[in-house]
């Protein structure tokens, strides 16, 4: 008898919380079973109540707190939510995050993302500083995506109506970049700085005409020289 007690009371020490009965429908959370969720090691909870869990997470922000919510990023980092890949996307990274639209024009970038869950984005500027010597330091901004569609917006330097920015998502970098424009005709006319071709060429004939007079007064005054002595 004794030992049979002993032995249940054995098993019930053994259990874990893979052994509760987890919620697996996000209707059927409340705040406290997230946050008893979360003390639990993550790969003792079943992945369909992570996943359900997840989703109550991304759908419900405002029932936790700030440090509530990054701990359960934390814990579910590795856990994508339930959401189809976008029919139409620019960039596809790995890991659920899309970029479904994109625009640079006039110093600013501005981007869509669409994402399977919590996900952070670096966008950096990829034109600062290419026209300076010496190290320059990349200015970069970082931003924290909810489920779902996010837009986000930055300024960024243009040159010749073009910008480049680069995407960074875990250790994959994507440059996005428009066309730069061709430069004006007289950026591209080596003569620019001479006035043009006519300038120049209007200032090699003066210059020559005033060696020609000059040249002509230098041999008068000499021939006068001879004369006279």
């Amino acid at each position: 008898m004794v030992a049979a007690v002993a032995l249940a009371m054995g098993m019930g020490v053994g259990l874990t919380a893979a052994d509760e009965d987890w919620p697996t429908d996000q209707d059927d959370l409340e705040r406290g079973d997230v946050l008893e969720a979360i003390e639990q090691d993550r790969e003792d909870v079943p992945e369909d109540a992570r996943t359900a869990i997840n989703n109550w997470a991304t759908d419900n922000p405002d029932e936790l707190t700030d440090d509530e919510r990054e701990t359960v990023r934390d814990w579910l980092r590795d856990e994508p939510a339930e959401i189809d890949a976008p029919e139409e996307f620019e960039v596809e990274f790995s890991g659920g995050v899309w970029i479904t639209d994109y625009s640079l024009e006039d110093g600013e970038a501005t981007i869509t993302f669409e994402t399977s869950r919590y996900q952070r984005v670096t966008v950096s500027d990829a034109l600062a500083g290419v026209d300076q010597d010496g190290a320059v330091q990349v200015p970069s901004e970082t931003y924290e995506l909810e489920r779902g569609e996010t837009t986000i917006s930055t300024d960024v330097r243009e040159m010749r109506g073009s910008s480049t920015v680069g995407v960074t998502v875990s250790d994959t970098t994507v440059r996005l970049s428009t066309e730069m424009q061709a430069p004006e005709q007289q950026d591209e006319n080596p003569f620019r700085h001479f006035g043009g071709e006519s300038g120049l060429f209007s200032g090699i004939l003066m210059t020559v005409g005033l060696a020609v007079v000059g040249t002509a007064h230098v041999l008068r005054s000499e021939d006068s020289g001879v004369i006279e002595a």
